[in-house]
């Protein structure tokens, strides 16, 4: 380390001078001071502990769910740390091609009425990597608001060099294993995108009404221009006369045949009979393919009507102008029959762009997954993965063992580009190939290899091979990300040991599929061991009234907007930023308005980590309400009037906050002592076995609980008489009451910690500074001593181990005169403090502390 990185070191904690709770000001510094000591960075020669942090995409600015992520992850780092382990926590940020070249391409137009075929590949590839420059330090600035411990120096992207030779030799060798293949299946067609998009990616929209009814009932005439037969179940009395013959269809004019289809037709639903177009549904192509029926397409890869001669009327039409049309002409012949309320079918829609999916015949690259799969069950059925919560696993089963092969090529030109090279010979009789090869001449190299290997008399030189042509596309985002633990983690020694990559990821369940099974199958592939050990899911956020967020709802909220406040003119300019439509916009405006006339509060990172960390006990989704940030801010604010209360009795008895109690004190407890530390000793009971299964939200609950009830608005009040002149009341010394405060808050301090690292921090700076001359450490830096109650009964070993109810009484807290005596008590603390009227003679912070 350099002279200078040293005295930035050694520069002392940044405790501030604040007489009231200021979210802005607390959190200011610390997060610089946690990272110039170097705590952030994993340690050498300690039991080690990895997590990756589900990289967001680069296309903007990071949302509620990703500060439920970095919450989640960073109270299980530093709660790591605090116990001596060694945390590496990598960041990163996702290339998220759909996403971010749609939002480029939208930009471009906007700015120069351009799209990127006009302004070329090249081109629209440099203004990519200025989006993502733009961006990208974004995104780092709101993780470290929100007080993300991750370690920067190794921050990755997901379109680098190191994790791009990863994905291209990982290809190249699935290629060469046999693992890749390249087949004309049907897929699901983006007309927006321009691209192919994957089966979880298709998401199911009902439409708003029933579906068109002919003489064959429809969802989509606008495919009847395709139709090549009428099916109908062989076993239907209705139609047994009509088995092979034909029928005459009104829109294409000629007679097309009926066939019988058992497996394809259902004759309880609609009329018994089913029009067959192949080349736009998979269930009619599967029908083609049994009954060797043609296949005719309908649309170009814009969703437009292709230009042949049988479509003549419709050439150029849109999917929508198409369907207007050919209801329109079914009229005038007579042959539209209208609409009934038909049980409502399903609309297969694009999650990225919301089009409606096209169903196409289109040849792709596929990956066969079913080894790959089934090694993946196993592990989470063997228990080499633990999913948390459990009731995962029969899901995990059931999709990965119906899963098909998966489609990676994607029409798109942000991405990793696919490594393969299609070959012509100059022998025009020899068949083309593909060859997967990390450069044009890799893969000269590499057919003229396979040349000569299948036929021994060729002469391997250049004037063999006619042309090389890489493949335009690039890999599924999905297929990047699932590797990423192999970039981040594979040249550990966790890994040379042969234990998983990882210790733990943390997710959205949502993405249960896309990215975690995935990454499952394919690490295991390449490197023989899991990428984690345990995958802990969260769920997903929603608003107040249950509904997914989307800007089109102007229910988004934004977590920088609640950790520094925004005013509703700025939530609304953020949404005008937006690239919604004029008609989603002006909804937007009138639900922005309706949910948040006002905006937002500044409630600081603390609070809303709390808050987001106690929500997920919502198992399924959570429902976000600011009412509940705002709860964690008052919360906040007890904390530090609290605090300032105890240190204020602290300094004018001259108490100190030592790290074992005074001698003699345990025959000076009070009945009030011994139940405040009954309470504690079974919080943190509570609280230890909750976060060692990562049921953080019972761990933060009970800590705020025991701060809030027991210390504050029980033990506290029940403080006051000893400590203004009245101890022969409750028979306490106010000495041992404030002993007992100042270890119980530092005590508490370092158990909130995890989830409010920044006002816990503070504080606990701060009586160190009071009590101590100042700290050379972090409240993260302090182990928590395991087991036992964390040191706090040092003093009395022997008290300890014969029984811990000698000195934590728990009849402090059963026996029920004792709970008599407390609650008569309570209940009298009011009526004594105020006849005496200590309130109007007590300093600010005291009556702060009341309040």
């Amino acid at each position: 380390m350099s002279s200078s990185s040293k005295r930035s070191a050694s520069k002392p904690p940044p405790v501030h001078k604040l007489e009231k709770y200021s979210a802005k000001d607390v959190e200011a510094d610390w997060y610089q001071w946690w990272q110039r000591r170097g705590l952030f960075k994993p340690k050498p020669n300690m039991e080690q502990f990895s997590m990756l942090l589900p990289p967001p995409n680069v296309t903007g600015v990071l949302h509620i769910g990703h500060a439920l992520t970095l919450s989640i992850q960073d109270s299980i780092a530093r709660w790591n740390r605090m116990h001596g382990r060694s945390v590496n926590w990598v960041p990163g940020t996702d290339h998220a091609g759909i996403s971010t070249q749609s939002v480029v391409e939208r930009m471009l137009m906007r700015k120069t009425n351009l799209t990127r075929h006009e302004v070329g590949r090249e081109y629209f590839i440099e203004k990519v990597w200025e989006w993502k420059n733009e961006h990208g330090p974004k995104i780092m600035m709101q993780t470290r608001n929100i007080g993300a411990s991750v370690d920067w120096d190794q921050e990755y992207f997901t379109m680098d060099d190191k994790h791009s030779q990863v994905v291209r030799d990982a290809f190249i060798q699935l290629f060469d294993d046999g693992m890749v293949y390249r087949d004309t299946k049907m897929v699901n067609w983006s007309c927006a995108l321009q691209s192919v998009i994957s089966d979880i990616e298709a998401i199911v929209d009902p439409p708003a009404k029933g579906p068109q009814k002919l003489r064959v009932e429809t969802t989509r005439p606008e495919t009847m221009l395709g139709d090549v037969a009428l099916a109908v179940n062989s076993k239907d009395p209705r139609y047994k006369r009509l088995h092979g013959k034909q029928v005459y269809h009104p829109l294409l004019k000629k007679n097309i045949p009926i066939v019988c289809d058992d497996e394809l037709v259902d004759p309880e639903f609609g009329t018994g009979v089913v029009k067959i177009t192949p080349a736009h549904d998979e269930n009619d192509y599967a029908c083609a393919q049994r009954l060797n029926l043609p296949v005719v397409p309908i649309f170009s890869l814009d969703g437009t009507v292709i230009n042949a001669p049988h479509f003549a009327d419709f050439i150029g039409m849109t999917r929508w102008e198409t369907r207007n049309k050919i209801i329109k002409m079914l009229k005038l012949t007579e042959d539209y029959k209208g609409t009934r309320n038909a049980k409502a079918s399903v609309i297969n829609r694009c999650s990225r762009s919301g089009d409606i999916i096209e169903p196409m015949l289109k040849p792709q690259w596929y990956v066969r997954c079913g080894e790959m799969a089934k090694r993946a069950d196993e592990m989470v059925q063997n228990g080499e993965i633990s999913l948390i919560p459990n009731r995962q696993r029969v899901i995990w089963q059931n999709w990965l063992s119906q899963i098909n092969d998966w489609c990676v090529s994607r029409q798109l030109w942000w991405g990793h580009r696919i490594p393969l090279y299609r070959v012509t010979w100059a022998d025009k009789s020899r068949e083309e190939v593909w060859v997967a090869a990390k450069s044009e001449q890799h893969a000269r190299e590499k057919a003229l290899q396979s040349l000569t290997a299948s036929d021994s008399t060729v002469q391997a030189d250049n004037s063999e091979i006619s042309s090389i042509t890489q493949d335009e596309d690039v890999l599924d985002t999905w297929f990047s990300s699932g590797l990423l633990p192999l970039t981040v983690f594979k040249s550990n020694s966790a890994a040379a040991a042969g234990k998983p990559l990882s210790t733990i990821l943390e997710t959205g369940q949502d993405i249960l599929f896309f990215w975690v099974a995935r990454m499952a199958m394919l690490c295991t592939y390449f490197a023989k061991v899991p990428p984690f050990s345990t995958v802990l899911l969260h769920p997903m956020v929603r608003d107040a009234q249950g509904r997914k967020m989307s800007k089109s709802l102007g229910n988004i909220i934004d977590p920088m907007d609640v950790i520094n406040g925004a005013s509703f003119g700025k939530l609304m300019v953020n949404l005008q930023r937006g690239n919604l439509s004029n008609k989603e916009l002006d909804r937007s405006k009138v639900e922005l308005r309706k949910l948040y006339p006002t905006g937002f509060q500044q409630f600081g990172a603390d609070a809303l980590r709390l808050t987001l960390i106690l929500y997920t006990q919502q198992t399924q989704q959570i429902n976000m309400s600011l009412d509940n940030i705002k709860a964690s801010y008052h919360f906040c604010n007890k904390l530090w009037n609290t605090f300032r209360f105890v240190q204020m009795h602290a300094s004018e008895r001259g108490v100190q906050a030592g790290d074992s109690w005074s001698d003699g004190i345990a025959e000076r407890l009070s009945v009030f002592d011994k139940a405040l530390l009954s309470r504690l000793h079974h919080m943190l009971a509570v609280y230890q076995r909750a976060m060692e299964t990562y049921r953080l939200a019972v761990a933060a609950e009970a800590v705020r609980d025991f701060v809030q009830k027991d210390m504050c608005d029980r033990y506290i009040e029940i403080c006051k008489l000893a400590l203004f002149g009245k101890q022969d009341a409750t028979g306490q010394d106010p000495i041992v009451c404030i002993e007992v405060l100042l270890r119980t808050l530092e005590i508490a301090l370092r158990a909130l910690h995890p989830f409010m690292p920044f006002l816990t921090e503070e504080l606990w700076q701060q009586q160190q500074k009071l009590h101590k001359s100042g700290c050379d450490m972090s409240i993260m830096e302090k182990v928590w001593e395991q087991p036992g109650l964390c040191g706090i009964i040092k003093h009395n070993p022997q008290a300890e181990a014969e029984n811990k109810a000698s000195f934590l009484n728990n009849a402090g807290e059963t026996d029920p005169a004792v709970i008599e005596k407390i609650q008569a008590e309570l209940a009298s603390i009011r009526r004594v403090t105020l006849s005496e009227g200590y309130l109007k003679k007590a300093p600010e912070a005291v009556k702060q502390a009341d309040k």
